[in-house]
């Protein structure tokens, strides 16, 4: 009987915590005035990232290092350029797809925005993996002109704001 009742209590706990799946990215954007630069790492789940890739573009991509590297790349560079979004001094500033590497369970995206000569306010807009995923979180951290600040973006509050005015 006892056997019975803990398996009763105790296996809807186990399937629910094997079913139940927490998503979350972690971007850093870092102004680099020596080099008049905006510079962002980006680090998605792998599997998350190859599920919005196959349901945006095409089912047959693969997001691991036995993909077309050249190919995902491309897709990728697509992909995070309308989902990461930043504003410096009121424009949008292209971010350059640098590369990606492969990291445990993350694909680490690096990007780049150049000629960035002085920040005076920021935002970032960061909907990454939530046209998919609603549950998706997106911590932002920054660091610009010495000031570190950090966002948690969701669903309905996707833009962090800093003013750096005097």
């Amino acid at each position: 009987m006892k056997t019975k009742f803990l398996l009763v209590l105790v296996l809807p706990l186990l399937l629910s915590a094997t079913v139940h799946k927490y998503y979350l990215s972690v971007t850093d954007v870092n102004y680099n005035e020596e080099a008049a630069a905006v510079q962002v790492i980006t680090r998605l789940f792998y599997d998350d990232l190859e599920d919005v890739l196959q349901e945006r573009y095409r089912a047959d991509i693969k997001v691991d290092a036995t993909a077309d590297q050249e190919l995902l790349d491309t897709y990728l560079s697509k992909y995070l350029s309308q989902k990461l979004v930043i504003t410096v001094n009121g424009d949008d500033i292209p971010l350059n797809f640098l590369g990606k590497k492969y990291e445990d369970d993350f694909v680490v995206c690096f990007l780049e925005a150049t000629d960035i000569e002085s920040i005076k306010n920021f935002s970032v807009e960061n909907t990454l993996l939530m046209d998919l995923f609603p549950d998706q979180k997106n911590m932002i951290h920054t660091t610009i002109n010495g000031k570190k600040k950090s966002f948690l973006l969701i669903d309905g509050n996707t833009k962090g704001l800093l003013n750096f005015s005097e």
